[in-house]
C-alpha cells in the first residue's frame, strides 16, 4: 500500500516539473530580443586576389659575355649613383688588340703599296709623252693602273676592317642602360661559366621605385585593366598596408613549362605589374605580396554579413512576421568585410535579423528591440 502512495506521489510531482519546465522554455522563447535590419543599397566591387614578387620598378642585371675576355677594370663602386651611359666596367680582348695591331700593319702596308703602284704610273706617263705609240707601255700603264685599284679596294676593306674592330672595342666599354644605383658588384662571377645559373656581375636599381609582379588565371585577367586601384599586403608584416594601381597585364599567356609547383595554380595565367604608389613602403626586393585588386564596382542590394547563414550550399536569413522568426532562403553575391549582396529572397519591407543566435528556430516568437 505505502509502494502504491509512493508512486502515485512520484507521478505527481513528474508531472508538476513537466509543465513548470515546459512554460519556462514557452517563456523564454517568447523573451528572445533580436535586432533587425532593411535591406539597403551600397557600393560594391569585385576583388582579384593574387600573389607577387616585390621588385625594382627599375632593375638591370648585366651578366659576363666570355667571348669579350676578362673584365680589366672596374669603373663603379655599390653605392654609386648612375645616370643612363655611364661606364661600369671595361673587358679586355688580347684577340681583338692583335687584330688591332694586324689591321693597322695591313693598311700600312696597302697604302706603301698605292704609293709605289702611283710612283710607277708617273714614270710611264713620262715615257708615253715621248712615245705615244709605244703599245708595250700602253700594257704596262693599263696594268699597273689595275694594280693600283685593286690596293684601293684593298685598302677599302682594310679600312671596313679597322671600323670592325673599332666597334667591337668600343663594345668592350659596358655602360648603364638606366639611371639608379649600383646594388651589386660580384667580379667573381666571371670565373663561374659552367654554373647552370649564371650570377649577374652588377646589378643596378632604382632605390625606392618599386613594382609587384604576379599572375592571375584566364578569368580574372578578364576583369583587370590599367589604372585600377590595388591594396598590397605582407605575410610578414601582417599590420601594415600600401597602396598601389595596375600597371600593365600581358597580352600573351605565360609559357607553360608542364611542371606545376603543388601550390601553383593550373591553367593558363597572364603576367601581372603593380605600381607600387607609396613612397614610405619599408620592404626589400624579394618579398612576397598578396596583392587584392578592386574590379567592377557597382550598386547592390546588401544585408550586414551576420544576417545570411549557410546550409550546405544553401543560404538563408530569419525575417521577422508577426512577432516569429521566419526562415527565408536567399540568393547571394559579393561580400565585403561587413555586407553581402542580396539578389532574390528577402526585400526592403522585410525585416531581417541582423545576427540570429543557433537557438533561433523557424516560427519561433521573437521580440525586436
Amino acid at each position: 500500500m505505502k509502494n502504491k502512495k509512493l508512486w502515485i506521489t512520484i507521478g505527481i510531482i513528474a508531472i508538476i516539473v513537466t509543465l513548470f519546465s515546459f512554460n519556462l522554455i514557452k517563456a523564454s522563447g517568447n523573451n528572445i530580443e533580436v535586432e533587425v535590419a532593411s535591406v539597403k543599397e551600397e557600393k560594391l566591387s569585385e576583388t582579384v586576389i593574387s600573389q607577387g614578387t616585390l621588385k625594382l620598378a627599375n632593375e638591370q642585371s648585366i651578366y659576363y659575355d666570355a667571348t669579350k675576355g676578362k673584365i680589366a677594370d672596374i669603373s663603379v663602386k655599390v653605392g654609386d649613383d648612375v645616370q643612363a651611359g655611364t661606364p661600369l666596367f671595361t673587358y679586355k680582348s688580347d684577340q681583338l688588340l692583335m687584330e688591332q695591331k694586324q689591321n693597322e700593319l695591313q693598311i700600312q702596308s696597302v697604302n706603301l703599296q698605292i704609293e709605289d703602284t702611283q710612283k710607277q704610273l708617273k714614270e710611264i706617263d713620262k715615257l708615253l709623252k715621248d712615245n705615244k705609240d709605244d703599245e708595250t707601255l700602253k700594257k704596262e700603264r693599263d696594268q699597273v693602273n689595275l694594280q693600283l685599284e685593286q690596293a684601293k679596294l684593298e685598302l677599302k676593306q682594310a679600312q671596313l676592317q679597322k671600323d670592325n674592330i673599332n666597334q667591337q672595342l668600343a663594345d668592350l666599354k659596358v655602360v648603364s642602360d638606366i639611371a639608379g644605383k649600383i646594388i651589386e658588384i660580384n667580379e667573381d662571377a666571371q670565373f663561374k661559366t659552367n654554373s647552370e645559373i649564371p650570377e649577374p656581375i652588377m646589378k643596378i636599381g632604382s632605390i625606392g621605385q618599386f613594382i609587384v609582379v604576379g599572375k592571375v588565371s584566364e578569368y580574372d585577367a578578364l576583369k583587370i585593366s590599367e589604372g585600377q586601384a590595388v591594396k598590397l599586403t605582407a605575410d610578414t608584416v601582417p599590420d601594415k598596408t600600401w597602396s598601389g594601381k595596375v600597371k600593365s597585364i600581358s597580352y600573351l599567356p605565360e609559357e607553360s613549362t608542364g611542371l606545376q609547383d603543388s601550390g601553383a595554380q593550373s591553367g593558363v595565367q597572364y603576367t601581372i605589374e603593380i605600381e607600387v604608389t607609396d613612397q614610405n613602403i619599408e620592404l626589400k626586393p624579394g618579398f612576397q605580396m598578396i596583392i587584392e585588386i578592386t574590379a567592377n564596382e557597382y550598386t547592390a542590394k546588401t544585408l550586414p554579413l551576420t544576417a545570411v547563414k549557410q546550409d550546405g550550399e544553401k543560404s538563408y536569413v530569419f525575417i521577422v512576421k508577426n512577432g516569429k522568426a521566419v526562415r527565408k532562403e536567399v540568393k547571394v553575391g559579393n561580400a565585403s568585410l561587413e555586407s553581402i549582396e542580396i539578389k532574390d529572397g528577402v526585400t526592403k519591407k522585410d525585416k531581417v535579423i541582423k545576427d540570429p543566435s543557433d537557438d533561433i528556430q523557424d516560427g519561433m516568437e521573437v521580440i525586436v528591440k
